[in-house]
């Protein structure tokens, strides 16, 4: 199954989630996030290892659904035991789910199978950040933008996680994965750079949730409640579900500027795309 959302971000840095009071505390009190080590400039994840994708079977994980369904269609213990042990259980096994199973008349060494066949519960996501900077081909590539410093806030619980790029340093550094992908067009001459960047992200808390994505000129937005009022009309939402456990945690961020035709000197945001793979 695939998540997907147009997105808007990359990130040149990584912050370790604060809630909003945190962040107001922390303010209070004169404690600067960046000298507390709670932000990690990503290009860290310079050269960072591509999450490894699932070698599928035939046959998909189980899931408690269809545990369910074999036990109501009368299936035997050991036939849904066996489903189980090969082809796994991509599902929740928290003490409340099993509950739930017991509950729907589900046996007990059925829901042992569900316990000890589940998959491990997800923790964290392998994220692909690429940029794309489409140039005009017969003009000096700039390193400057309208909007200096994009964001992406994904919520975990009650805290946030906090991306922030900063176009300048990724536009004037030199990275693992940095290429020209494009100078095909020969009436638009064009040439697009796309610089990519890999790690595991830690995402902690399952279900629904919405990400905001938004351009600023200020470089130290800790929170949602730090966006600026001028920055919050052009925020934009994003929703998808993040499950408990699946066969794959991939997900790619691709981020396409343009330089102006007018002003060779500045970037605009020209469109996102944003696309998870769990099962």
């Amino acid at each position: 199954m695939y998540v997907r959302l147009c997105t808007a971000i990359l990130s040149l840095a990584f912050v370790l989630p604060l809630t909003a009071q945190q962040s107001a505390s922390a303010a209070g009190k004169g404690i600067d996030p960046l000298a507390r080590g709670e932000i990690f400039n990503i290009v860290d994840w310079d050269g960072g290892a591509l999450p490894r994708r699932y070698e599928r079977s035939d046959q998909l994980p189980m899931s408690l659904e269809d545990v369910g369904k074999l036990s109501a269609g009368k299936f035997s213990v050991a036939a849904i035991t066996k489903l189980l042990e090969e082809r796994r259980c991509a599902c929740d096994a928290s003490v409340d789910a099993l509950l739930a199973l017991k509950q729907a008349g589900v046996a007990e060494e059925v829901i042992q199978a569900v316990s000890l066949h589940s998959l491990p519960p997800n923790r964290s996501f392998g994220l692909t950040i690429s940029l794309d900077f489409e140039g005009l081909g017969n003009q000096a590539v700039s390193s400057k933008a309208r909007k200096g410093y994009l964001y992406l806030i994904v919520p975990d619980g009650n805290k946030e996680r906090i991306f922030v790029g900063n176009l300048q340093a990724i536009l004037t550094g030199h990275w693992q994965r940095d290429a020209l992908v494009d100078q095909s067009d020969l009436l638009l001459p064009k040439r697009v750079r796309r610089v990519s960047f890999a790690a595991e992200v830690p995402l902690k808390t399952y279900g629904p949730k919405k990400a905001l994505v938004f351009t600023s000129t200020k470089p130290d937005i800790y929170t949602s409640a730090d966006i600026p009022e001028q920055d919050r009309a052009a925020v934009q939402e994003f929703e998808f579900d993040y499950p408990s456990s699946s066969l794959e945690r991939i997900c790619n961020l691709q981020v396409l500027y343009r330089q102006d035709a007018m002003l060779a000197n500045r970037w605009h945001l020209e469109r996102t795309y944003f696309q998870c793979e769990w099962d």
